[in-house]
This record gives structure tokens, sequence and C-alpha cells, in this order.
């Protein structure tokens, strides 16, 4: 708690200075899984495990202030506009609160009509789109000060080139785990877990949905100060996903909890999309959007085709994962799109570097 009222990181990613983030941040945590693995032993050590996490946190949070200095000079006695700030801070706080409902409580909700074992299921098989929805979701912190300080002819292109990006790896790693999906738990998981599979293989529709809202949510409507916007879809969706969890958890238990996620996240991204349609242009952004799909239709059904050549079942995936990105990129450069160019320039650079 104390760590996050000192955390001034936004700062820095508000200034786009992410490799002073991403340095910082990844030498705490360096250091938190060093202490971990010396002072951490026995199931009696865990007061010292809470100890580092805390500590290390904090440190993350603390390292920040000393740069800042570089950017900001000392207070002055009228810069702070306490009634304009604190109506932005309600507005931005409202979604927050209504994102943490809908993401957390899912969960308890269940456990009160069913056993831990379908919360367990339910759980479980979210993690590896979690991991995914991070990576993906990155590109709106990266993109969001470049559309504040865009002109708006250039914010056009921006979100347009975001908004395929998005889609681009939203859909690709879809397909790649839904294909897996059925190897994957019972490997990953074990056997007890396969009533998870389809629940698995259904979630992945997150990483499309999420972030592809959050192109419109944080890069566009945050950063064109359009705060109201940004927070009317996200507590429409908190209030459905409860009304939604209690007639569907207790009939239909993991898989019920499931279908209200997938229903609260379709709504709010359409919310998303439609309450800030005068600001762009739908036509221009959505245009190789359809393509996108159907790249992704075509290489799930190979992957769902391409039968198990291989003993080990790590190595099934692992082949059957680059076979799709393969076959994903060549019908990309096949159909022509406009992110090709943007992606071999990406190439070029990095093996100049």
């Amino acid at each position: 708690l104390v760590s996050a009222q000192i955390d001034i990181s936004w700062f820095f990613q508000g200034l786009a200075e992410f490799g002073r983030v991403v340095l910082k941040n990844t030498a705490v945590k360096l250091a938190s899984v060093v202490l971990i693995l010396l002072w951490v032993k026995a199931p009696g050590d865990l007061w010292k495990y809470l100890l580092i996490m805390s500590v290390t946190t904090m440190l993350g949070s603390v390292v920040f202030w000393f740069d800042i200095h570089r950017y900001v000079d000392k207070p002055a006695a009228h810069f702070y506009k306490f009634s304009t700030t604190s109506k932005a801070i309600a507005t931005l706080m409202i979604p927050q609160i209504a994102t943490q409902i809908y993401t957390s409580l899912d969960k308890p909700i269940l456990g009160i009509f069913q056993s831990s074992t379908q919360v367990s299921f339910y759980d479980n098989s979210q993690r590896i789109s979690n991991m995914v929805l991070g990576v993906i979701t990155s590109i709106s912190l990266v993109i969001m000060p470049k559309m504040a300080s865009e002109a708006k002819k250039t914010q056009k292109v921006v979100l347009k080139k975001s908004l395929e990006a998005t889609i681009m790896l939203g859909t690709l790693f879809a397909v790649i785990i839904m294909a897996n999906t059925k190897q994957f738990v019972p490997f990953f998981f074990g056997h007890k877990y396969i009533p998870m599979i389809p629940l698995m293989f259904w979630f992945t529709l997150t990483i499309i949905m999420i972030p592809t809202g959050g192109v419109f949510a944080n890069q566009f409507a945050l950063a064109n100060k359009r705060d109201k916007d940004y927070a009317f879809p996200v507590v429409i969706g908190a209030i459905l996903e409860i009304v939604l969890s209690y007639f569907l958890d207790r009939p239909y238990g993991a898989f019920g909890a499931m279908v209200a996620i997938l229903i609260t996240e379709v709504v709010v991204l359409i919310l998303r999309l439609w309450i800030v349609r005068d600001g762009y242009d739908f036509k221009y952004s959505f245009k190789d959007v359809p393509k996108y799909f159907l790249i992704a239709i075509i290489t799930l059904a190979v992957g769902m085709l391409v039968p198990n050549l291989l003993h080990s079942v790590f190595f099934n995936m692992a082949f059957k994962s680059v076979l799709m990105l393969v076959i994903y990129l060549g019908l990309m450069f096949i159909m022509k799109l406009d992110l090709n160019e943007d992606i071999v320039n990406l190439v070029k650079n990095f093996f100049r570097r």
C-alpha cells in the first residue's frame, strides 16, 4: 500500500522512457529472486518471503525518485488545481474499481455457488491467456504517450497501425493456444484437469477482445482526455458481470462463469468502439481487420488437423506452434497487408543493431 502511494513510474511512462522503467523493475525483480533463493528454505520462512516481496516492491518505487529532480522543479504554492484534478482522479478511479469487480470478484462469486474444484478449473484456465494479455496490452502502454502528443491526422495513422498490430498478435497467440490446448492441459496441469480443456480453449478469445478494446480505451479515449468515455464501458461491464455470474454460476459452474466473462468482454468491446465512434474513421481503421480473422481461422484449422508426429508432447506442441506461426505470417504477406512493411522494417532494424 505504501509502495503504491509513492510509485511514480507512470511519470516516466508518460514521457515514453520505458527503458528506464523496465531496467529498474527488472533489477528489483532479479534481486527479489536472488534473496528468495538464499533465504527462503522452509515453510517457516514464509515471513521472510513476505518481507522480501514487500521491501523489494518498495525499493522498486523509491528508485524512480532519484531521477525526478532532472524533470521536475520544487513545487510552487499555486501549481495544484485541486478542483480540476480531483474530478479527473474520481473519473479515472471509478473504472479502476469497476475493472477489479469483474476481473477479481468472478472467482469468489463462483466459489459461493460451486466447489473449490470448479474454481480451480476456472482460475487455471485463464492463466496462459492472462500471461499473453500482459504482453499484448503493453502495446497500449507504449503507444498512449505518442497518441497524446500527436495531431489528429497523425493519430489516425498511429491508431490504425496499433489496432492492426494488436489484432495480429492477439489472433496469432489465440489460435496457437487453441490448437495446443488439448495436449497442453494434461501435460502441464495433469490428467485431473482435463475438464479444463474447453474452458482454456474459449478463454483465449479474451486475448483478442481485451487488447482490441484497450486500443480505443487507453490509446484513444485517455490520450484525448475523454475520461468519461473511458469509464462508461467498464462500469457497465462490472454490473453485467455480476448479474450474469449470479444466473450462470449456480447451474453451469466454471463453464457458466466463463460464458459470463466472455459476454461481458464482448459488450465492453462494443461499447468502447461505439462510444468514441465520432473520433476515428471506422472504415479506415478496420480496413484490413477481416483479413486477420480469415488468416487466423485458416491457421487454426491447419493447427487442429496437424497430427502428432513426435513422441514428445512438448516437442509436438513446439513444432505445431512454429508451423502455425510460419503459416500465419505467410498468409499475411500473400494478402499484402499494410502492416507487412512495418514488420519488414522492424526486422531490418533489429539485425542492423
